[in-house]
Formats: structure tokens, C-alpha cells, sequence
């Protein structure tokens, strides 16, 4: 999962020469111009390099299409089960999109990106939001090519809230790419970045409920299952796509009760709550662990 940045590299180039002497008024069309540039070298980064596009793209696609097929004509809690099981291969696609970001923002680093960078003066919002905004954009097209598959091959009905999904799809996205930076801190190199990413790859896939219900596991690993970073953005993707208070369902549990717009938002409150809450711990994690220069020993 190694990717080189030449993308941070010619960006690096652009803004240490542009920035010797620009005007305070002319700063901010500065900034602007930079993360336009960087999120568009980013994207022709992701694109042409295979193994990139293979995880941050194609995985979680064909990981629905192997687990969600056989489940076509299925339900769970009164919903079509193959279009359940898609919407939560949408939730893995933001974690897909955390371990591009982790191995970018470290190759960066290790490539002394960042350093030069840091010397000039364009903020870290602007270093970070093209290759942020780049992530963003896979992970709405991967939205879009997975509900087409839960609607127009599994037969699943459209979202009932889309305001709700789009609102929990962008801050699932934004905690996993602050999470991706804090933990780029504590990442030795490029090579090493697997052993960060893999972990938390697995424990998302297999223990918030993607590929089956939390209420289906042992009781003693539900209390576990329900706080980590995925489970409450899962949870809140089904409510607002079918419009059911969806949490503790089973696979041989009775069908959900339909909410309405105003109780399916009460309904997902707890766990937008909760994603705020994973986002500013990853904010003040990576305040403590981020590192501007590669790290030695």
C-alpha cells in the first residue's frame, strides 16, 4: 500500500516560488489556487497508480458484489438484505479512503513535502484540503456506483433521507481523514503504513457491522463493536436509506418500524453525537502525534 507523492512534490515546488512575496490581499486567491492545483494532481495521483485505485476504489465494490449477491431476494429487519449489506460497504469505502490518506500524507512527509511546505506560507488547511478534497471525490463516486448496484441490480428502494445519508457520509469522511493524519504520526514510513492501516481496516469491516448486524455478535463483543469510529457512521447511512431506527436489529429479527423524516434524525442524534465526538479526539490526537518531518530511529 506504498504510493509516492509526485503530486506534493510539484505542488511543494509551485507554492515555495510563488510565495516570496505575494501581497496579504492576494494570500487568500493564493491559497485557493494551491488546493485547486493540489486536489487536481492529487486525483491524477490516485488514478494512475494501480494499487491505489484497487484499494481506494475497486475493494470495496467488489467485496459487495461477492457478499451482498447471494443475499438478493433476502431481508433483514424488513428491508431488502443485499441493499442492507451494500450501504455498508458504502461506510467501508471511507475507511478505504483513510488508508490512501495515511499512506499519502507519510509519503509526503518521508519526501520532506511537508517540511518545505511549512516554510512557506500556505496554511495547513490548504496543504491538507486537495489531497482531502481528491479523497472526498472517490468516495462520492464510489457512493454513486454503489447505490446504483443496491438499486439497480439488488432492487433496493432509493434513500429516504438523503440530506441525513450526504450529511453522515461527509462526516464519517472527515473523522477518517483527521484520523488518517493523527495516525500518520505514529507511522515510521511509507513501508510501515500497512501495519497502521490494516488493523483498523479489519476491525471496521468485521466488528461495525458492514458484512453483519452488531446485535448478532456475542454479547460480549457489542459494547465494543458500538463505540468504534464506523458503527454509528454504518448505523446512521442505513437509518437515512431506509428509514428505520436500524441498531439492534438481527438477522432473524422482526421488521423495523418506518420512521418519518423529524424521528429518523432523533433516531440518528446519538450517533451523530458520536462522530462528532470520534472527530475532535482524532483532532486533538493529531495535534499530539503529527509530525511535519520524517521520523528518525
Amino acid at each position: 500500500m506504498t504510493t509516492t507523492d509526485p503530486a506534493g512534490a510539484l505542488a511543494a515546488r509551485r507554492s515555495g516560488t510563488a510565495a516570496a512575496g505575494p501581497s496579504r490581499s492576494a494570500a487568500a486567491p493564493g491559497r485557493a489556487r494551491y488546493a485547486r492545483g493540489q486536489f487536481l494532481l492529487s486525483w491524477r495521483v490516485f488514478w494512475r497508480n494501480r494499487r491505489s485505485t484497487f484499494i481506494g476504489f475497486l475493494l470495496p465494490v467488489l467485496l459487495d458484489l461477492v457478499v451482498a449477491a447471494p443475499l438478493r431476494g433476502k431481508e433483514i429487519a424488513g428491508v431488502n438484505a443485499a441493499g442492507y449489506t451494500t450501504v455498508g460497504f458504502i461506510g467501508l469505502a471511507l475507511v478505504t479512503s483513510f488508508i490512501n490518506l495515511l499512506n499519502g500524507v507519510v509519503a509526503r512527509r518521508d519526501d520532506l513535502v511537508l517540511k518545505r511546505l511549512r516554510g512557506t506560507e500556505v496554511p495547513p488547511t490548504a496543504i491538507f484540503a486537495g489531497q482531502i478534497g481528491a479523497g472526498g471525490a472517490v468516495v462520492l463516486l464510489q457512493v454513486l456506483v454503489l447505490g446504483a448496484v443496491s438499486v439497480g441490480w439488488f432492487g433496493a428502494e432509493l434513500p429516504a433521507d438523503p440530506l441525513l445519508f450526504l450529511l453522515t457520509v461527509a462526516a464519517g469522511y472527515l473523522l477518517f481523514a483527521v484520523l488518517a493524519v493523527a495516525l500518520s504520526g505514529v507511522t515510521p514510513s511509507a513501508e510501515t503504513a500497512p501495519m497502521v492501516a490494516t488493523p483498523v481496516l479489519l476491525l471496521c469491516m468485521f466488528g461495525s457491522g458492514v458484512v453483519a448486524p452488531v446485535a448478532s455478535m456475542p454479547d460480549w463483543l457489542q459494547p465494543v463493536a458500538h463505540v468504534l469510529p464506523l458503527a454509528p457512521v454504518v448505523e446512521t447511512l442505513r437509518t437515512a436509506w431506509f428509514g428505520r431506527g436500524f441498531g439492534h436489529e438481527t438477522w432473524a429479527g422482526a421488521p423495523l418500524d418506518r420512521l418519518d423524516l423529524l424521528h429518523g434524525w432523533a433516531h440518528a442524534a446519538p450517533s451523530l453525537l458520536m462522530i462528532a465526538a470520534w472527530v475532535a479526539a482524532a483532532a486533538v490526537l493529531g495535534r499530539r502525534l503529527f509530525r511535519w518531518e520524517p521520523r528518525r530511529g
